[in-house]
This record gives C-alpha cells, structure tokens and sequence, in this order.
C-alpha cells in the first residue's frame, strides 16, 4: 500500500499531539506517568475512528523513527564507566533477572495459550524495562548508594537483552508459521546473527561520522540538524533493509555518548524538544491499537494478570538470587528487583514490530496473535506504569539512598547501637554504617 501524507493525516497528528498534551499533563497532576496520558488521547482518537488502520499505517514511519530515539537514548545513557569495576557481578544479576523474567511468563502464557511461539514472544517481552520512567525517579529523589549505582547499570543494559530476545522470538514466530521446508533453524538463527551484526555496525559506523563532526565544531547546536538528519538516516535505512532500528540506533547513541570529546555539550536541549512530539505520537498510535473488546474479555485479563504477576515475581527474585550469589550489600539484595517494575518505550515498540510481522504472515491465527499481543502488552503496561515507578521510590527509600531529609525518619525508626562510633545526626548513612549500626537481630529480620 502507498503511504500519503494528506491534509487529513496532518490534522491528525495535529489533533492527537493537543489532545496527549492535555492528557499528559492531567496523569502528572494526580502523579501518573505522562506516557499513560498519550496513550488515553490514542485510545479515544481510535474509539471514535479518528485513528483507524490506514492512519495507523500512514503514521507508521513514525513509529520507527519514535522506536530509534528511544533507542538512541538509551544508548546515550550507557556510559563506558559501567563496564569497569563490578561488571561481573553486576551481569550476573542482569542476566539472572532477564532470564528468569523470560523464562516464568513464557511458561505461564503457555500453560494459558497453549502455543509456545506465542508464550516466547511474551517472555522476550516482558524483560524490558522502562528505564526512562525509573531514572526519574533517580533524579528527582536525587538518591545516592550502592543500590543506585547497581540500578543505572540494570537499567543501561537491561532492554538491550530484551531486543536481542525478542528477535530471537520473533524469528522462531515466523518459522513456525512458515511452511514446511521453506525456512530452518540454521536459516533463523543465521539470519538473526546477521540482523544483530549488521544493525550494530551501521550504528557503529553512523555513530563516529557523528563524532567526528561533533568534536570539530564549537559548538553542538551548530549541527543539530546534521544530528537529527544522522538518526533519521540510520532508521531510514534499518527500514530498508529490514534491519533492527532500535538496536541500531542504541549502538550510534552508545557511540555518540562515548566517544564525544568530554568539554563538548551533552544532547542539546533542542534535540530533546524535536524527539517529544515524535515520542508522543508514538504513543498515541500505542493506544488507537488498543481494542477495548479484547482487552474486556476475561480470558485477556486473566492473561494479563499473569503476566504482570510473572514478570513482578521473576524481576524481584531473579535480581535478588543474582544479587546473593555475587555477594552484593544487603540493602541493593532486598530492593534491586523492586526497582526493576516499570514497563514501557521498548516493550510497547517492540510490541508493535511484533504485530507489523504477524499481520504480514497474514494468517487468521498470526493476525488473532498479534492484535493479542500489542493489547496485553498495552494494558500491562498501564498497570505497570503506575505500580513501578512507586515500587522504585519505595526500594530507594527502604535502601536509605534518599537525601537525608527523608532519610532520617527511617534511620531513626531503627533500634540503632552505636557500637563506639559517633555519626552526625545531619549525614546521609551509606549502606555499610547503616548496616553496622543496626540491631543484629532486626537486621536478620528486616534485611534493612
């Protein structure tokens, strides 16, 4: 089908960017992630048929491109600095939550669907994690530790093996769809590793382009349309060649964050204001897919109740077994997992890539699939959206890494021992002095 920008998708775009700004700002108020607020816009424009198939399809060269500046984001946020130091111990827990995250919704989604292309997809999935809505609660606590430290790591890398796994599972969807003899296992998994290779590389190379053009000018803001042209570029031509946008966009923001003279501006402001309304309708589009009837049957619920039941326990638990088997602090064991519920950009985008790949198959069961699919993921993420960026504040705050006003009430809460040691009632413990000043017995029982 030909793509047309006409007045009407102008009108549109601009009707669906006032209405998630009125949204956003509504969920803010009562203290909701601003992402649920463009998603309720898209859901209303798509109930009243505003937003319908052939908008959806119209718009969708911009979800691609939202896909790649989520992308790029987090590849700006992975800092060289996280693979020194404790790098091991802090990829065994990465890898121990990821895994078991994917493992425990795929095995719950097949005892319910019964098809285990479908339930792997759902596993993949469900081991993102939004970091955007996370490190706001970082920056605006302003919280300190051990357990922040061990976060911004998760996070960095976390949604990097959710891409990867769902590739993977995506890969296996469609040979299982495939008819017999037409694709093997040798022909996915070669096809998958030349898909990572090659979307790696393009970032890579696109990335020190970039760079080089950065660290000779004076100022960023002087080529900040070359800068937005180079993204653009590169999920132009992941499109085309039916590469990865998101990873390879993740690999030039690694690139661009990494090797940027250090005197040089970070991203400038401006690029951030461009990449909003790219994201909002984004997600606009999210919520015109959601279809209420599905989302209203039973069976969707109680499929989405298990997966976010799954995915709570498996993140929780696999960051704590990965946390006690490297011997990290007590205090990042216990909460780690707590910080790790958000759920959203990665997820919701590589939902959506899902169902563009199983409406191609164009099998009635492949169609059913993966309208299923983007629906629990979109209502999961809602209930997600609101429960995690509260667990994390939560988890920071138990850990002790909050400033020390709203620190102190917790710290004196404790039967503390001063154990020959004087600290000023004024400083912020660190994780140690807090444990060394704690009751033995209460320690054993609270963890904290």
């Amino acid at each position: 089908m030909q793509i047309v920008l006409t007045p009407d998708t102008l009108f549109i775009i601009g009707i669906a960017l006032v209405l998630a700004y009125f949204g956003a700002e509504i969920m803010q108020k009562i203290g909701i992630p601003r992402i649920l607020g463009f998603m309720i816009a898209g859901l209303g424009l798509g109930m009243i048929g505003v937003v319908d198939e052939t908008v959806r399809a119209t718009l969708f060269p911009i979800v691609d491109l939202a896909l790649g500046l989520i992308g790029y984001n987090i590849g700006l946020e992975i800092r060289k600095e996280v693979f020194s130091g404790q790098t091991r111990r802090l990829s065994v827990i990465l890898i121990a939550e990821s895994i078991l995250t994917f493992i425990v919704v795929a095995f719950l989604t097949w005892m319910l669907l019964g098809a285990w292309h479908i339930a792997i997809v759902f596993g993949a999935l469900a081991s993102a994690t939004d970091p955007a809505s996370t490190v706001m609660v970082i920056w605006e606590r302003k919280t300190k530790g051990n357990l922040t430290d061990s976060l911004m790591f998760i996070l960095a890398l976390d949604d990097v093996i959710a891409i990867l796994l769902a590739n993977a599972a995506i890969s296996l969807a469609v040979l299982y769809y495939a008819a017999p003899g037409t694709i093997t296992i040798l022909t996915v998994v070669l096809t998958l590793a030349f898909d990572l290779v090659a979307s790696s590389a393009a970032g890579a190379i696109l990335g020190f382009v970039m760079v080089y053009f950065v660290n000779r000018e004076d100022s960023r803001k002087q080529i900040l349309e070359f800068e937005l042209g180079m993204i653009i570029l590169l999920v132009g031509l992941m499109s085309w060649f039916n590469l990865s946008t998101i990873l390879s966009c993740m690999v030039f923001g690694f690139v661009v964050g990494n090797w940027v003279h250090p005197d040089k501006e970070p991203i400038s402001h401006t690029l951030k204001v461009v990449m909003s309304p790219i994201v909002m309708i984004f997600f606009v589009i999210v919520g015109a897919s959601i279809n209420l009837s599905i989302i209203a049957e039973v069976s969707v619920i109680l499929l989405a109740g298990v997966y976010v039941l799954g995915r709570t326990f498996a993140k929780y638990y696999g960051a704590r077994g990965g946390a006690h088997i490297t011997n990290t602090p007590p205090l990042t064991s216990k909460y780690l997992g707590l910080c790790l519920m958000s759920q959203a950009g990665v997820a919701v985008g590589l939902s959506l890539v899902v169902e563009q790949n199983f409406l191609t198959i164009g099998s009635a069961d492949a169609i059913f699939y993966g309208v299923l699919i983007l629906n629990v993921i979109a209502l999961t993420t809602i209930i997600l959206q609101i429960f995690g960026p509260i667990a994390a504040s939560e988890g920071l705050k138990r850990a002790g890494e909050y400033p020390e006003y709203l620190v102190t009430t917790k710290i004196n809460s404790f039967n503390l021992q001063d154990n020959g040691k004087s600290y000023p009632q004024s400083s912020l413990l660190t994780e140690s002095e807090t444990d060394e000043l704690l009751d033995p017995e209460q320690r054993d029982n609270d963890g904290s």
